[in-house]
């Protein structure tokens, strides 16, 4: 509601009044009842209207409105940027005695809310619930670092410190595992030279296995971590690790790799779907020319994309077609719809 609206609704609430009390009282002559309003005479009148916040603190000075006693008064329109209308004391219609004062009383108006996340920087994932901050327009922010068990803090994107504002704000916490100490993406070819267990995470003890591969397979690496054990894993799956001590690197530390000669393609099929891309807010992930293959192009976090086609590799790794971009992994993907297809 406008500042002249609420002024309107309270001068109608005011007349309102006195129609109530005149049509309870004694009937009286028809002059009387048009003598509502004080009798307009020569005598100078002021009314200062002040413009507070609820603290008491002036917001912009007060407006002067001169006029004679009995007359109207016009208050101004008034709009002051971060604030709200909430409270009016000492409102009257008309110039009743020399000297008067209105005050009204302002609010400021809530900011956009600051988001916070914490993520797993090598994972891709939160860790979590985020965390929304909630404060009054220019007023002042602080986001501090979640302390996050098993996890170290590496760096803050984002504003920690500020003002909140009419456009919300993003502060991401990026954590990585305490236990590793490098790790590199998209690694390349391995091939197992051994009878090698698969265990569901880096450092793992040798009576927690998920199962074992054959010696002479060759499978696709998405991260390698150095441990601050100075051991080294490789990943091969979701929840997926392999020690390189069984290992035989097949093109070093090469990232865009040909196919190893023992790669096939399973299931492959036409899909009609969409996805949302799930990466780090903010950030995009490659596409690539075929499964493996160089470099297409890039989708955004949050992004839709239509899907033409499924596959999966003889190593189990699910990829998607999308419409005009390439191929992506399917753990990038999420909120298929619809989920079957």
């Amino acid at each position: 509601m406008s500042f002249l609206d609420r002024l309107k609704g309270m001068l109608q609430a005011l007349n309102s009044t006195e129609a109530a009390t005149s049509a309870t009282e004694a009937p009286r002559s028809i002059a009387a009842q048009t003598a509502a309003a004080p009798t307009v005479n020569q005598t100078e009148a002021l009314v200062l209207v002040h413009h507070l916040d609820q603290d008491g603190n002036e917001l912009q000075a007060a407006d002067m409105i001169a006029g004679t006693i009995g007359e109207e008064i016009h208050l101004p329109a008034v709009s002051i940027t971060g604030y709200h209308l909430v409270h009016i004391e000492g409102l009257t219609r008309w110039f009743t005695t020399p000297q008067a004062s209105i005050t009204l009383t302002y609010e400021r108006q809530a900011g956009q809310p600051v988001w916070m996340y914490a993520y797993d920087i090598d994972r891709r994932e939160l860790i979590g619930r985020p965390t929304m901050y909630r404060g009054k327009l220019g007023t002042p922010y602080e986001v501090s670092a979640p302390t996050v068990a098993g996890f170290k803090l590496l760096r803050s994107v984002g504003d920690v410190t500020g003002e909140y504002t009419t456009t919300s704000k993003t502060v991401l916490f990026f954590y990585r595992n305490q236990n590793w100490q490098k790790t590199d993406l998209s690694t390349g070819f391995v091939q197992v030279n051994k009878l090698t267990a698969v265990y569901p995470y880096p450092g793992a003890t040798t009576t927690n296995y998920l199962t074992k591969l054959q010696p002479g397979s060759t499978y696709k690496t998405y991260m390698r971590v150095r441990l601050v054990t100075h051991e080294t894993w490789y990943a091969i799956g979701d929840d997926q690790w392999i020690p390189e001590t069984h290992l035989q690197l097949t093109t070093g530390d090469t990232l865009l790799l040909k196919l190893p000669a023992g790669y096939r393609v399973q299931n492959k099929r036409p899909v009609r779907q969409t996805g949302v891309v799930s990466f780090v807010p903010g950030k995009q992930v490659h596409t690539y020319i075929e499964p493996y293959g160089r470099y297409l192009t890039t989708v955004t976090h949050g992004d839709t994309v239509n899907l033409i086609e499924r596959m999966a590799d003889d190593n189990g790794v699910v990829w998607y077609r999308l419409q005009d971009q390439g191929y992506l992994p399917g753990r990038y993907l999420t909120k298929l719809d619809p989920p079957f297809a």
